[in-house]
Order: structure tokens, then C-alpha cells, then sequence
């Protein structure tokens, strides 16, 4: 809470603060132009340019959701294709695991090489790994194909949020991250029939090269219409800015911060992604020497990065510093606990209908269409709530106990669970995810503008920097969760070692199962389950309690907008 409570202003009048790349009065630009611009002077453009430039961002993060169900559709057919099936889930790993590692990254080269330079280099790679994929001659090759891409993911959507941070005034930005996250949405919801389609007419490597020509559209897209000179640009101690050469942009990257925080997040990762899911045949277990090697190479170079990022790095790649405010704090610790609440949900809902109702795939991915529908109006009615009101601590908080709803109505799960119920009770986590993730981003540029420091790009990657490590946990740890709880319930009942070992790996042939051991595998699949729903349940809580601790305040009465004014 802010000492000075809810009726302190949310972003001090200050004669130049840095937004973006130019400095400008936070308090009297949104009045400085005409009607149809008061809602992205930041930049200066006129409105036409401003909506192209707007939909060329989009563009690059319609292209990065699209492609991520794409792969997610393709798995078996990947696989087949290989004869390669145990390597399957390695496609999505080496994925999450560049995006984790670079995001924090393009923070900084949006800061040294400007907005639209950072996109675009994260478009090429974008465009590398997926042209790898289409030609990939083995499975491994596309393994590392993936891991390109997601190089290049790492920036898509965090670059993108940093943009329009730069276009749009603080007051719209929340309606302006909404149609954004429905832009993504959308991306997501096409990319699984599209490149099943495609892949079942034409192969699936027509379902990644069928992208290319979308992806050179989309940087030539925003080479058109987005500013170059959005960042990229340093002030002197006269407060002049100054552009700077190639060689003194990169200079100002802090490589060892990001090769120290690179090494920390792959072995966490990896660590967890190798417990969960093995490699091959391979199980590992916790007390395995490359599971705990692994975790002690994350302990120590987190510490060799914390160390860099205070002492020795000029431009820190996450300054610590933004950990000594409440409102940064509680948006990393917000993002990172709710996507692991998110991610185990999403992953586990589908298994609850093949496994304990035993329905098709199918019937287990329709299950979660309500809740595709609802991040979507989450993320308008979030955004027309905030630039309303002025306010995004009532919002953000709500998002996040609409969320705590749902998972505490999924407790109530189990074999002979009503239809009706199997629909309603997953469909607000959308709304109140999608809530937590716009209103969280608001929060923290709103905190960035007032303490003046600069921080928006770094801000922006490190939100998307705990999302993707909370997605990866999130999966890993309910993975743990229903793997031991299968492991224990079988083993107690069922004394054909094989037979346990094919129930746990094959949801599928449970339903071919005797009716006598296909009672024993449903009862242990509902039982995990009903684990992994409290184990949710916690999360949404801790999530709501870090949002609480986010400073609440009021936007400047100069930054409201009449009626008349709010019709733009």
C-alpha cells in the first residue's frame, strides 16, 4: 500500500520524464493533441500510422502463438515421421527454454538498439528456426530448430508489449494490452486446426514453411509502419539525447549478467523438464547425480548473476534495484505463480476427461474452448475497467480471486462429477488470467513512469521472463505431483510392474483396460488429480496475496477523460 493511500496519484507531473525515446510530460501530453490522437501521442503519429503500426506488432505475435499450437498439433505426426516418439516432448522444451533465457535479454537491446531493431532480430531468428523445421532432416535437427525460434520468440511478444508502452499513453494501455492478448489468443485457437489441416493435405512441413511468407510480411510490416527511433537513444548529463554508433549500442548489453542468468534458468529448467518427462526410455529420479548437479549449477550462478547485476554491470539486464519497490516485487512473484497455477491447469484438464471421465481427446479439447473465450473478454473488460476508473489495483486483485474461484470449484472433481459443472468451473480462470496478466503490466509501467528510472523495456521482459519459467514449473511440478501419486496408488493395488508402467505413460489405454483394473487406474488418475487441484488452488492464493502488495493508487486528474473525449 502507498503510504500516501489511494488518493496519491499514480504518475507524479514531472516536466521531462524519459517515456520511451523522447522525453515528454506525462501529465499534459495526453492533452496536447487533437481528439482522434489522444490516445497514442507518445509518439506523435497520426492515427492511420498509428493502427498500422499497432497491427504490424501484432502481426509478429499472432505469428508466435500460431506457431506455438502449431507444433503442440504436430507432435505425433513429428514424431511418426522420425520413428523419434521419446524425443516428442523435447520440441517444446528446447522452445521454453531459449524463451526463457532471452527474454530478459531483449529488454536491454531495446534499450541499446531501438524498438523496432530488436523486433525485427527477434523476427530473423523467428524466421531461421521455423524455415529449420520445414527442412529439418532429423529429429534432432529440428530439436535445435525449435531451439532457434524460440531465440526469437523471446522478443516477439515481450518487444511487442515494450512498443506499445511507447505508443500508448498509460490510460489506454490497458484496453491496448487486452486486444493485444486477444490478438494472441486468436494466434493460439487458429494455429491447432489450421496446421492440422494442413498437415493431414500437404505434409507437416508445408504447416512451417506456409509460415515464412507471413513472417517476411510481418517485418516489412514494421520496418513500414513503426518508428525506428524508439529507443536506441541515451542521455548526457545536459539531458541531450544522442544516438549512438552499432558498436557503442552493443557495448552497453550486459553479456555476463545474461550469460550468468542464461546458465541459472536452463539448468533450473532442465532440471525440471528432465524429472518430469525423462529423456527416452531414461527416468530420472530426485536423488539422481544430473538432477541435483543440475539444480546446484542453478543455485550457483544465480549467485554469480546477482553478484554481476550489483556490483559490475553498467546497464544491469534485470537491475536489482526494481526488487526494492513493492509493485515490481509483486507483479514478478504474481506472473511467475499464476502461470504456474495456469499452465498445470491447461495441462491437466484435458487428462481429467481421458483419464477419469474417459472421453476422446477431442471431447477433452473442447472442454477448454469457454475458457479461450474468457482470456479474451478478460482482457477488453480489464482494460475499458482500468481506462474508466483510472485505477488497476481493484482489477488486478479481482482477476486474481476470480481465478482463486475457479480452482476452488475444480476441488470438486471427481469420477461422477456433473457435465454441466466440468464446463463452468475452468471458464473464469481465462477471464481472471487474462485480467492479472494486463492489469500486472499496467502496474508496472505505471510504477516504471513515477520513479522516472528507465526501467520500461527491462520491466516488460522481465514480466515475460517469470511467466515462461512459471509455465515450465507449473507443468513440471503437477507432472511430479500426479506421478507419484499414480506410482504409489497402482503399486498398492496392481503387482504387474509392467502393467502400472503402461498406465502411467499411456492415458489412452486406460479405456481398453479390464473393468476391474480400469476402476483401479481411473480411481489413482482422480485421486492425483484431485492433488494437483489443491496444489492450484494454493497458487492462485499466493498469487492474490502478492498482488495485494502492490502499491494501490489513483491516476493524475489531468490524465481523466470526459465522455466526449473517452469516444476516440
Amino acid at each position: 500500500m502507498s503510504p500516501n493511500g489511494e488518493r496519491a496519484p499514480l504518475l507524479t507531473p514531472q516536466p521531462a520524464q524519459t517515456y520511451g525515446s523522447e522525453p515528454i510530460s506525462l501529465s499534459e501530453a495526453p492533452l496536447e493533441h487533437s481528439k482522434e490522437q489522444r490516445h497514442h501521442n507518445l509518439a506523435g503519429l497520426s492515427a492511420w500510422r498509428f493502427y498500422a503500426a499497432c497491427v504490424s506488432v501484432w502481426s509478429a505475435t499472432f505469428l508466435s502463438a500460431f506457431d506455438s499450437t502449431v507444433v503442440a498439433t504436430l507432435l505425433g505426426d513429428i514424431s511418426s515421421s522420425f520413428n523419434a516418439f521419446h524425443l516428442a516432448s523435447w520440441l517444446g522444451t528446447a522452445y521454453l527454454l531459449s524463451l526463457a533465457c532471452f527474454t530478459p535479454v531483449y529488454g536491454r537491446l531495446a534499450d541499446a538498439l531501438g524498438r523496432r531493431d530488436a523486433q525485427l532480430i527477434a523476427l530473423v531468428f523467428f524466421t531461421i528456426g521455423t524455415v529449420g523445421c520445414a527442412a529439418a532432416p532429423t529429429m534432432m535437427t529440428l530439436i535445435l530448430s525449435r531451439g532457434i525460434a524460440g531465440i526469437g520468440g523471446a522478443g516477439l511478444t515481450s518487444v511487442g508489449s515494450i512498443l506499445l508502452s511507447d505508443l500508448v499513453d498509460l490510460r489506454h494501455r490497458g484496453l491496448y494490452q487486452g486486444l493485444a492478448n486477444m490478438v494472441y489468443a486468436l494466434g493460439a485457437s487458429l494455429g491447432g486446426p489450421v496446421g492440422g489441416w494442413a498437415a493431414d493435405q500437404f505434409g507437416w512441413r508445408v504447416a512451417f514453411s506456409a509460415q515464412v511468407p507471413l513472417l517476411f510480411g510481418s517485418m516489412l510490416a514494421i520496418w513500414c509502419f513503426v518508428p525506428g527511433d524508439l529507443g536506441g537513444r541515451v542521455r548526457d548529463s545536459d539531458d541531450v539525447h544522442h544516438t549512438l554508433t552499432w558498436k557503442q549500442k552493443l557495448a552497453r548489453i550486459d553479456y555476463a549478467g545474461s550469460a550468468a542468468l542464461g546458465v541459472a534458468v536452463t539448468a533450473l529448467l532442465l532440471s525440471m523438464s528432465l524429472k518430469t518427462s525423462g529423456l527416452g526410455d531414461v527416468e530420472y529420479n530426485w536423488s539422481d547425480p544430473l538432477i541435483w548437479g543440475l539444480l546446484l549449477v542453478f543455485v550457483a550462478f544465480t549467485g554469480i548473476f546477482l553478484v554481476i547485476e550489483a556490483h559490475w554491470a553498467a546497464e544491469p539486464v534485470l537491475p536489482l534495484s526494481m526488487f526494492k519497490r513493492a509493485t515490481p516485487t509483486a507483479v514478478a512473484v504474481a506472473n511467475l505463480v499464476m502461470a504456474m497455477c495456469i499452465f498445470s491447469l491447461l495441462y491437466n484438464v484435458p487428462l481429467y476427461f481421458i483419464a477419469v471421465k474417459l472421453r476422446s481427446a477431442t471431447i477433452a479439447g473442447v472442454h477448454l474452448l469457454p475458457y479461450s473465450a474468457f482470456i479474451g473478454a478478460g482482457s477488453l473488460a480489464v482494460g475499458f475497467i482500468m481506462r474508466a476508473t483510472g485505477r488497476y489495483y481493484p482489477a488486478m486483485v479481482a482477476s486474481g480471486i476470480i481465478v482463486v474461484f475457479s480452482c476452488a470449484m475444480m476441488l470438486t472433481w471427481s469420477e461422477n462429477t456433473p457435465e454441466w459443472l466440468t464446463w463452468v468451473a475452468p471458464s473464469p480462470a481465462g477471464f481472471g488470467y487474462a485480467g492479472v496478466l494486463t492489469t500486472t503490466l499496467v502496474a508496472l509501467m505505471a510504477d516504471v513512469a513515477k520513479e522516472g528510472t528507465g526501467e520500461i523495456a527491462v520491466g516488460t521482459t522481465m514480466t515475460y521472463m517469470a511467466r515462461t519459467i512459471g509455465q515450465v514449473l507449473g507443468v513440471s511440478f503437477s507432472s511430479a505431483i500426479l506421478q507419484s501419486t499414480l506410482q504409489s496408488d497402482l503399486r498398492a493395488r496392481i503387482n504387474d510392474p509392467d502393467l502400472v508402467q503402461l498406465i502411467r505413460r499411456n492415458t489412452e489405454a486406460v479405456r481398453t483396460l479390464p473393468a476391474d483394473v480400469r476402476e483401479i487406474a481411473v480411481s489413482a488418475y482422480s485421486n492425483g488429480l484431485k492433488r494437483i487441484w489443491v496444489f492450484n488452488l494454493v497458487l492462485a492464493v499466493i498469487t492474490v496475496i502478492a498482488l495485494s502488495g502492490a502499491t494501490n493508487e489513483l491516476m493524475p486528474e489531468s490524465k481523466r477523460l470526459d465522455d466526449d473525449e473517452a469516444q476516440c
